[in-house]
């Protein structure tokens, strides 16, 4: 009988580093675990940010608190000028993702 891997433990990519590393990092970390297509065409997205990443939003935004409708509207912004490689933005993915148990995956639903 093998134990299933908790998400902290999964190898996010080849130097090693697990999930619960990266969000304790100073540098701003985003980990998207699923992104869901909606029969309306919209999607939902479920993902983390470490500290630094909430921080960071709250400088950029001139906001006091996180807020999911507000970190969701970032993601947004953020992904848009990954995809089109603005700003110094660029979009890429981490190996091991996939092996993420479905339950005990944190993270909200934005």
């Amino acid at each position: 009988m093998t134990k299933k891997k908790n998400k902290n433990e999964v190898k996010l990519n080849d130097n090693g580093v697990t999930l619960e590393e990266v969000m304790a990092d100073n540098f701003p970390r985003i980990y998207i675990h699923n992104v869901e297509d909606q029969p309306n065409g919209d999607c939902t997205m479920t993902f983390d940010t470490n500290k630094a990443f909430d921080e960071l939003y709250k400088k950029e935004k001139k906001r006091k608190r996180v807020s999911k409708k507000g970190l969701g509207n970032y993601m947004v912004e953020l992904i848009r000028k990954g995809m089109d490689k603005e700003d110094g933005y660029d979009l890429k993915t981490l190996k091991g993702l996939d092996k993420l148990p479905p339950e005990g995956c944190s993270g909200g639903h934005y």
